[in-house]
């Protein structure tokens, strides 16, 4: 026998199962509203943690930092250690040496006064030629040997410019005007020095005198002499070339 329904059995089907199909839309809505709010949940947790992330990161990276710059301070206090250690030794041995430097200055200043005095001794005995100069520089040695403002150091190096400026002298010929007195006359003449060879003038009338070492006196020279000294003169004034020149010499001895 088949089951038959009626026109009102199936209205009343019908409206239960319109009456299930409800909810369950309704409930899948709320599923999908649950799992959308758990998403974000999740991305903002995730957002946290990638935050986290960062920050630990550079934390990180700053602690390293930290590090080095501590490394760097201890080698660098280490190197200023050994500075320091350094510069105690050098005071230690410049304190040391400030103990020494009355004595050393008590040796050094009769050696200077030696060798001024040996300066004036040969100044004395050479031929008598640029006085006024020679006598000068003499006696600013002497000068500087009184002067308490004036260190060892540099009285030294004043004296040893005084030797040099001698010594060039005898390495040189040069050529200067002076005034002399000739028969009761003043009378400008050309001087000529040989070095430390010889030391002669020539008036302008042509006449021609050497210094003698022995005597301390002008001696007179042959006519002859005088082109030869005016040739020098010429020379030593840069108006002529080099050449060999001529000197009426002497034979000397040094005591």
């Amino acid at each position: 026998m088949k089951n038959i329904l009626s026109p009102a059995r199936g209205l009343i089907a019908a409206a239960l199962i319109a009456g299930l199909a409800i909810p369950a839309h309704a409930q899948l809505r709320d599923a999908l509203a649950v799992g959308e709010s758990a998403t974000r949940k999740a991305e903002q947790s995730q957002d946290q943690i990638n935050q986290l992330d960062d920050d630990r990161s550079d934390m990180v990276r700053e602690y390293r930092t930290l590090l080095q710059r501590r490394d760097a301070a201890e080698l660098f206090a280490k190197q200023q250690e050994l500075v320091v250690q350094s510069q105690r030794e050098e005071v230690a041995s410049l304190t040391e040496q400030l103990g020494s430097i009355d004595d050393i200055t008590a040796q050094t200043v009769p050696m200077l006064l030696s060798m001024i005095e040996d300066l004036k001794m040969f100044v004395a005995a050479d031929l008598p030629f640029k006085k006024d100069i020679r006598d000068a520089r003499l006696q600013a040695l002497d000068g500087i040997m009184k002067s308490p403002s004036v260190p060892a150091s540099e009285q030294y190096r004043l004296i040893m410019e005084a030797y040099s400026a001698e010594m060039e002298y005898g390495r040189t010929v040069s050529s200067w005007q002076e005034t002399m007195t000739i028969d009761g006359n003043p009378t400008q003449v050309d001087m000529f020095l040989y070095g430390r060879v010889a030391f002669v003038y020539v008036t302008p009338n042509g006449k021609a005198a050497r210094y003698d070492r022995a005597s301390g006196e002008w001696q007179p020279l042959p006519g002859s002499y005088v082109p030869e000294i005016q040739q020098a003169i010429r020379v030593a004034q840069g108006k002529a070339q080099q050449v060999v020149l001529f000197a009426p010499i002497q034979k000397f001895s040094v005591q």
